[in-house]
C-alpha cells in the first residue's frame, strides 16, 4: 500500500514533465518567432498566422502533448483535442497582444490633414 502511495506522484510528476518540453519549446519558438516578426515587419493582423507557420513543428508536438495527457487523465479524445487547440491559442494569445501592441506604438504617427480657416 506504502508502495502504491509513493508511486502515484512519481508517475504524475513523469506525465507532467511529458508536457513540460513540448510547452518550453513552443515558447521558446514563439519568443524568436516575435522577435524575428519585428525584424521582417510582420503586419500586426497577420502575426497569429506567422506564428502558426514559424512554429508548426512545436505546435503539433504540444497538441500532441495534451492530448496525450489529458486522455491519459481520463478526459474523451474529441474533448481533449478542444483543449489543446486552446491550450495553443492560450500560449499565442499574449505574445500575439504583445507584438500588436509594440507595432502600434512603433507605427509611424498619422499626420492630421491641414485645417482650413474657411
Amino acid at each position: 500500500m506504502i508502495a502504491l502511495i509513493g508511486a502515484s506522484p512519481i508517475f504524475f510528476t513523469a506525465l507532467q514533465a511529458s508536457i513540460n518540453a513540448p510547452t518550453e519549446a513552443f515558447r521558446g519558438c514563439l519568443k524568436s518567432a516575435s522577435a524575428k516578426a519585428t525584424e521582417t515587419k510582420v503586419a500586426p493582423d497577420g502575426i497569429e498566422n506567422y506564428f502558426k507557420a514559424e512554429c508548426s513543428a512545436q505546435l503539433e508536438s504540444l497538441k500532441s502533448a495534451v492530448i496525450a495527457f489529458r486522455v491519459k487523465n481520463g478526459m474523451a479524445k474529441k474533448t481533449a483535442v478542444e483543449d489543446a487547440n486552446m491550450t495553443v491559442e492560450d500560449y499565442m494569445a499574449a505574445p500575439a497582444d504583445r507584438y500588436r501592441f509594440i507595432a502600434g506604438m512603433n507605427a509611424p504617427a498619422k499626420a492630421e490633414p491641414p485645417k482650413s480657416d474657411a
